[in-house]
């Protein structure tokens, strides 16, 4: 296959794929279907809430279980089986959740997140490895369909919902899934082993090493080969920048999660336009999206030192523009430390692709891939930590999170030293 072929291969695959993802980030449209379902079998929304943190966890399991379905099945049959659970999921909520709520717990919680969890993880491993010379923008371009799934996808499920009830809603979202992920699984395709070679990605690291080490020949002479081999025999459990990621990832998701789960509250609570409060919600899966897809092309260019520092700092900066708003009372300020947070929060999916990419190399990227986006559920887990010790929304819980921010600054400079790359 020659070098055009696969640009228009992977293009193809990738826009596809980034469809697809709108689908899948319906998991995060929750909300749209949890005050309905309390509403019609008056179940507790505390009990209802529940059904989330299930999903997100389920949503790891499910990544976990992808590699080894990946492996066995190939690339068709973990999408088809991924296919499976959503539809299961969807529309088991839609026939069983009558009989009590452990059917929302099953369907919704645990079909749904370790559908989501395994199709998510499947396709970016499987794309990704279509751009060698450009897995942040690869990665971007796939999480920013994620992202707006919510807002594109929900807001026609919120339609469907007030005009034909939420078991039609349900029945429809389950329908979409399975046209959408069973043609994708007839389209889809494996990289080729080779793909790095032939489109000059080794050349052009050679080239880039020979630029910033100015002429040193006993480095240069380190070729890409070599260099994907150490990136393979690396254990991942054993290696400290698999922690410090780790915590640097735990902390900008949970502060994300912080604020697009009381974005409206707490603009409400600064005296807001109930009207702007509602819009703010709205614009953030937008940015959310579009922040990742950005971050993406910076790590291309940049690499993934640089990124997590400058989403470091953006967290930082923004738990502590949110505390200074919340102190003095200013609304404004808060919805910039609001955006500023959700930019921070949306650029972790890339750089979660890019680290288990570049550190751990091509062979196991599924897996480490997989191992890395459990942070989903630590990020989740410190978020609810947070939000109860301080009590909800208030000058508190951000002040907290900029303590953490700064946390997460230090850690993405210790990481950027475990992972500099030395003169051999």
């Amino acid at each position: 296959m020659d070098v055009n072929a696969i640009k228009r291969k992977r293009y193809a695959y990738l826009f596809a794929s980034a469809a697809s993802f709108l689908v899948l980030g319906l998991v995060y449209a929750w909300s749209l279907f949890a005050t309905p379902l309390a509403d019609i079998y008056g179940w507790d929304m505390a009990a209802v809430k529940v059904t989330f943190t299930i999903c997100m966890a389920a949503f790891c399991v499910g990544g976990l279980i992808g590699v080894r379905v990946l492996r066995r099945l190939g690339v068709r049959g973990a999408i088809l089986t991924a296919a499976a659970l959503l539809v299961c999921g969807f529309a088991g909520t839609a026939l069983l959740a009558q009989y009590g709520i452990w059917a929302l717990y099953v369907c919704y919680g645990l079909c749904i997140g370790c559908g989501t969890g395994l199709g998510y993880n499947v396709t970016i491993a499987t794309v990704t490895l279509w751009f060698p010379d450009r897995t942040g923008f690869a990665s971007g371009v796939m999480f920013m369909g994620f992202g707006l799934g919510s807002l594109t996808l929900g807001t026609l499920t919120r339609t469907i919902i007030g005009t034909a009830g939420i078991p039609v809603a349900l029945g429809v979202v389950a329908a979409t899934a399975c046209v959408v992920f069973v043609s994708l699984s007839c389209f889809l395709k494996r990289a080729p082993e080779n793909i790095s070679e032939v489109l000059g990605v080794s050349n052009q690291k050679e080239a880039l090493a020979e630029e910033e080490l100015e002429g040193d020949a006993e480095f240069v002479t380190d070729t890409k080969a070599a260099e994907e081999a150490e990136a393979n025999q690396r254990q991942i459990f054993r290696d400290p920048a698999f922690y410090g990621y780790y915590l640097w990832a735990i902390i900008i998701l949970g502060a994300g999660l912080v604020v697009i789960g009381t974005s409206m509250q707490g603009a409400l609570e600064l005296n807001m336009d109930a009207t702007f409060a509602t819009t703010l919600v709205g614009i953030i899966p937008i940015l959310n999206g579009a922040s990742g897809l950005t971050m993406g092309v910076i790590y291309d260019k940049k690499g993934l030192q640089f990124s997590m520092i400058l989403v470091a700092t953006i967290a930082f900066c923004a738990c502590t523009v949110l505390a200074c708003a919340f102190f003095f009372g200013l609304g404004w300020l808060y919805v910039i430390g609001c955006l500023m947070m959700v930019m921070g929060y949306g650029s972790v999916a890339p750089q979660a692709t890019a680290f288990a990419r570049e550190r751990y190399g091509q062979k196991r990227f599924p897996h480490h891939l997989a191992i890395v986006n459990t942070d989903i559920a630590g990020g989740s887990l410190f978020q609810q930590v947070v939000m109860s010790a301080c009590g909800g929304v208030s000058l508190f819980v951000y002040t907290t999170m900029a303590v953490f921010g700064a946390v997460a600054f230090v850690t993405s400079l210790i990481f950027a030293r475990i992972t500099k790359r030395r003169k051999k």
